[in-house]
């Protein structure tokens, strides 16, 4: 315990190494340092913004302001953030399963191997765009 490996070359480059942190931002952290990386060597970083949607929910005529009802915490919104940056290449965990079916599990990782935009686009138009994402769980 308490033991920190400085290596970061080979098998445990910042893009390559499995990494478990004890707190949410030590991650954040993380993922920011590896999307830096993937932006300097010239990915194509997508963001997308999440679009909650009240469902079998009654509506106050005053359209209330959905993003002040939708909590900060991630561990409160099925492990999804408010923003999610995205690029051909990245390593993905699959946090909360919804169909088991497929044989997949919580904790499984993956590669984001295409993203397909609506409407045969072949990139992100509208900051409200949001694409269907193919993964490779091999």
């Amino acid at each position: 315990m308490g033991r920190l490996l400085q290596d970061t070359s080979d098998e445990f480059a910042i893009d390559k190494a499995l990494r478990v942190y004890p707190t949410n931002q030590q991650v954040n952290d993380h993922n920011s340092a590896v999307l830096n990386l993937y932006r300097n060597n010239g990915a194509r970083i997508y963001k997308i913004k999440a679009q909650d949607q009240l469902v079998h929910a009654t509506r106050n005529a005053d359209n209330v302001d959905i993003a002040t009802i939708i909590p900060a915490d991630i561990n409160k919104t099925g492990g999804l953030p408010a923003e999610l940056q995205i690029f051909v290449g990245a390593k993905v965990m699959l946090r909360s399963n919804i169909d088991v079916s497929k044989g997949l599990v919580n904790g499984a990782i993956g590669y984001i191997n295409e993203i397909v935009w609506s409407q045969f686009r072949r990139t992100q138009m509208y900051a409200t765009d949001v694409p269907s994402v193919r993964i490779d769980f091999a």
